[in-house]
């Protein structure tokens, strides 16, 4: 299965765009204290994975942003986009501060051959992975499904959250400590717990990637169960 790595374009609708308008010192500030990553190292030729946790360091939600030189967005699943603006919109008043969300279509890539749009500065994956939003053609032959973008995530060490595994996994459990969390930045919502985890755990927290002909029926299932052409696909602790 490592072929859907190997230089692949996949046609996705299942995201929206989130902007936010506002002053964008106001807009950093404000996210610089939700989110795992830090806006300060985010840019505008590439998407900085990110994410948000509540006060008990449960991941509610993954995304990606950019920090275009206009504004900052976030390009967010669909299913994960109400729970993003339920837990940032008590707050924007006092950043003064709105939300704009805009259904896209975009265009993923995975490999190592050529690019398409911006990089997303995973690390320590198999392949790179990017992603050209506002895409305008329709689907092709060519073009694999968003199924197929998970699994190939999977495969390339990459899981993504849905509206289901919300608030049932930390960072850690998820990779999300190597990908999308800062621990230099300071403090953001959740982070004193998961900080005690990453210093004070005394066995390295890791990720198993297994696959089965039959339905998985192991306890702790990390994130989805993917089911792909008869073979189920699906990460545990390892």
């Amino acid at each position: 299965m490592d072929s859907l790595l190997d230089n692949k374009t996949f046609y996705l609708n299942d995201y929206v765009k989130i902007d936010f308008e506002g002053d964008k010192e106001a807009v950093k500030k404000l996210l610089q204290g939700q989110i795992t990553s830090d806006i300060e190292e985010s840019g505008s030729t590439f998407f900085q994975p990110s994410a948000i946790c509540d006060v008990k360091g449960f991941v509610i939600a993954d995304f990606l942003i950019l920090n275009a030189e206009e504004m900052i967005s976030v390009i967010i699943h669909n299913s994960l986009a109400a729970c993003l603006k339920a837990e940032l919109e008590p707050m924007l008043p006092f950043y003064k501060t709105s939300l704009k969300e805009t259904k896209i279509c975009c265009l993923g890539f995975i490999g190592n051959k050529k690019t398409i749009g911006m990089p997303i500065s995973f690390l320590q994956t198999k392949a790179e992975v990017s992603l050209k939003i506002d895409y305008q053609e329709e689907k092709n032959a060519e073009h694999l499904n968003f199924s197929e973008w998970k699994l190939a995530n999977y495969l390339n060490g990459n899981i993504f959250l849905s509206d289901n595994s919300s608030k049932k996994y930390r960072p850690h459990e998820l990779g999300f400590d190597k990908s999308r969390v800062s621990f230099n930045k300071g403090c953001f919502k959740g982070q004193e717990i998961i900080a005690r985890v990453h210093y004070k755990s005394k066995k390295e927290i890791t990720l198993k990637l297994n696959k089965t002909e039959e339905t998985p029926t192991e306890k702790k299932v990390i994130g989805e169960v993917l089911n792909y052409e008869n073979q189920f696909y699906f990460y545990t602790l390892g």
